[in-house]
């Protein structure tokens, strides 16, 4: 007998193997908790992103720094400066600062009783400026009164040198101006962030239920061996439930990448400089890369849930299985570690730097797309490889 690839003879096994890939469907289909986890957790995420955008954006603009003005009265120029729209200046008479603080003011700035006289003379009159380093808005709120008391004092020291006819640029070198060259997609890169490892999450837990209820599940029902004696070849039963399951999973992150890009027109990004540039092909994209991911995910899961001792020791391992990867993705973006293109060939590090590029609309190599993905499936030709000798030992149905 030959050894060679024949094409003809696995086409005739995957005909052969039709009726169970319906099979397996049906009950991976017709399971309404794994239905249920899926659809759920692909709508969820998205809704929480909107959601703390539109929260964030909001709480910021209704967020108002007050101070209390203790002797405005002796500095009336400070009074009128610092009022703002972000700045709610009360005066006061006097006043302790504790006492302020602690009734909802932010922070509490104090006149000096000789600040007339000192300013007068040019002696630098003292401010004292109370703040509770405790309360968690009180850093923003120091830092927007000092960079305003900042730009009035830079305006009284060019007055006073203009006055005495002494040009202000030559305490100044140099000035420094600022410009932002970054593009609505970096930006938005940075709020999306988290975006590509929860998607990839969504493939885990949508295929976790299906995944172990058709190993592990069936092993403990003791339907498994009436299974392993029919005319089929083991990668056929491997490839048959990894189909069924990788479908439930590719469907998660369908419905979960829909509701991002329908909701993205809530969410107020503009407020931060970001344009949406997710187009109708980058979608299409974000799918397609997800595909042999979703492929790879299922076959790993059933894998480890078929060399589990128990349905619930089954669930224990996936369940981690399914936090470590993401984990690993948040590290890698937080650490901004600048990873060679090389690296797009491994799954889940390829995928997360598709799904970031196609999210903001940035250009992402179709050539790397093709070779990662090519990759990715043939882990998962191996993966069925490895599960079809699995299903050849007896213990596998003896672990208990």
């Amino acid at each position: 007998m030959s050894n060679k690839w024949n094409p003809g003879a696995l086409l005739d096994g995957l005909a052969q193997m039709t009726p169970l890939l319906r099979k397996e469907l049906l009950e991976a289909w017709r399971d309404r908790r794994a239905l249920l986890m899926a659809i759920c957790f692909s709508l969820m995420f998205p809704a929480a992103l909107a959601g703390g955008t539109i929260f964030m954006v909001k709480k910021q603009s209704e967020d108002v720094t007050r101070v209390a003005l203790i002797g405005a009265e002796r500095a009336p120029l400070i009074g009128e400066q610092l009022q703002s729209s972000g700045l709610d200046v009360e005066s006061l008479a006097e006043g302790d600062p504790r006492d302020l603080l602690a009734a909802d003011y932010d922070l509490v700035l104090e006149v000096t009783d000789d600040f007339a006289q000192r300013y007068q003379d040019f002696r630098a009159p003292r401010l004292y400026l109370y703040v509770n380093s405790s309360d968690t808005g009180s850093g923003r709120a120091q830092r927007e009164l000092q960079e305003r008391l900042g730009a009035l004092q830079q305006m009284i020291v060019t007055q006073r040198l203009s006055a005495r006819g002494v040009a202000p640029q030559l305490l100044a070198p140099w000035r420094l101006e600022t410009r932002d060259v970054s593009t609505p997609s970096s930006r938005g890169a940075l709020i999306l962030a988290t975006v590509p490892g929860l998607l990839i999450m969504t493939l885990f837990i949508a295929c976790l239920a299906t995944a172990v209820d058709s190993s592990a599940g069936e092993r403990e029902r003791l339907s498994l061996e009436p299974l392993l004696v029919q005319p089929l070849a083991g990668w056929q039963i491997i490839t048959a439930k990894t189909l069924a399951v990788a479908s439930l999973g590719w469907l998660g992150s369908l419905l979960a990448i829909g509701a991002l890009v329908l909701l993205m027109p809530v969410m107020p990004l503009a407020e931060f400089g970001i344009q949406q540039a997710t187009t109708l092909a980058g979608v299409v994209a974000m799918g397609l890369v997800l595909l042999p991911l979703a492929l790879l995910v299922a076959v790993v899961q059933i894998l480890l849930a078929l060399r589990s001792q128990s349905f619930k020791d089954a669930q224990t391992q996936l369940s981690i299985l399914q936090i470590a990867p993401v984990v690993l993705l948040m590290v890698l973006d937080m650490a901004q570690i600048k990873l060679a293109d090389s690296w797009q060939l491994l799954p889940l590090i390829g995928q997360q730097q598709w799904l970031k590029g196609l999210l903001v609309g940035d250009w992402v190599s179709p050539l790397w797309m093709l070779a990662g993905s090519a990759v990715t499936l043939a882990l998962v030709v191996l993966a069925i490889m490895v599960g079809a000798r699995a299903l050849q030992r007896e213990s596998l149905l003896s672990a208990s």
